[in-house]
C-alpha cells in the first residue's frame, strides 16, 4: 500500500509540475504581508462575499482533480513544494501558503488558505492583465460549470449545490477566489469583523 501512494504523489507532483512555480519579485512579498497584516480581506471574502447575489450552477465548484476543500496541509505541500511566503493566525488557527506561477504566461500569485490545516480557500491573482485576457478566463471558467460565457458577474458570486462559491476580484489585479464554507472561517470572520467595530 506504501508504494502505491507513494506512485500517486509522484504522479501528483508530475501533474503539478507542468504549472511552472517562478521566483517571486521583492514587492509581491510585501504585498503578500500587507494584504493579510490586518486580516480585513477575510471579512471580505466571508463576510460580503456570501450576501452577493448569487449564480447558481449544478456542477460542483472545484479548482482540481487531485486536491480541494479539505485537503490536509502536509499533503499539498508535498504535493506542490515549499511555498515561497506563509502567513499564520494562531488567535483564528488559520495558515496562508503562498506560490508564484507561471499559467500560460502569465505571472499568477497562487494562494491556499487553511484552517486547522485543512483548506477552505483557493485564490490565485493574475498580474499586469489585459482585459480580453480576464475575459477569456471569466468566459474559461463559466464554460467549465455550465454557465454562459455572457452572463454579468460583477459583484455576484457563483454558489453550487454544495454551497461553494466562486468570486471574481478586479480592481487592479484580477483574482479568482474558490470559498468553502464547511469550515467555521465565515463564523470567525464576522466575529472578528465585529470585535474590530467595537474597538474602534
Amino acid at each position: 500500500m506504501g508504494r502505491i501512494n507513494n506512485q500517486i504523489t509522484g504522479f501528483l507532483i508530475n501533474w503539478f509540475g507542468k504549472i511552472r512555480l517562478v521566483k517571486p519579485k521583492e514587492q509581491d512579498h510585501l504585498s503578500f504581508h500587507e494584504r493579510f497584516r490586518n486580516f480585513s480581506n477575510f471579512v471580505f471574502l466571508w463576510k460580503d462575499s456570501f450576501e452577493r447575489e448569487a449564480i447558481t450552477t449544478d456542477n460542483e465548484l472545484v479548482f482540481s482533480n487531485y486536491f480541494g476543500f479539505g485537503s490536509h496541509l502536509d499533503f499539498i505541500k508535498r504535493l506542490i513544494g515549499k511555498p515561497v511566503e506563509s502567513f499564520e493566525n494562531k488567535e483564528l488557527n488559520i495558515i496562508i501558503l503562498m506560490y508564484t506561477i507561471n499559467i500560460k504566461g502569465h505571472k499568477v500569485q497562487f494562494e491556499l488558505h487553511f484552517f486547522d490545516q485543512k483548506l477552505f480557500c483557493i485564490n490565485y491573482t493574475y498580474k499586469q492583465i489585459k482585459e480580453n485576457e480576464k475575459q477569456e478566463i471569466v468566459k474559461s471558467i463559466l464554460e467549465k460549470y455550465n454557465l454562459s460565457g455572457s452572463i454579468d458577474i460583477n459583484g455576484k458570486i457563483i454558489v453550487d449545490n454544495y454551497g461553494n462559491g466562486l468570486v471574481f476580484e478586479n480592481n487592479g489585479d484580477f483574482s479568482v477566489n474558490y470559498l468553502s464554507p464547511n469550515s467555521r472561517v465565515q463564523q470567525l470572520s464576522q466575529a472578528w469583523a465585529s470585535n474590530q467595530r467595537q474597538v474602534v
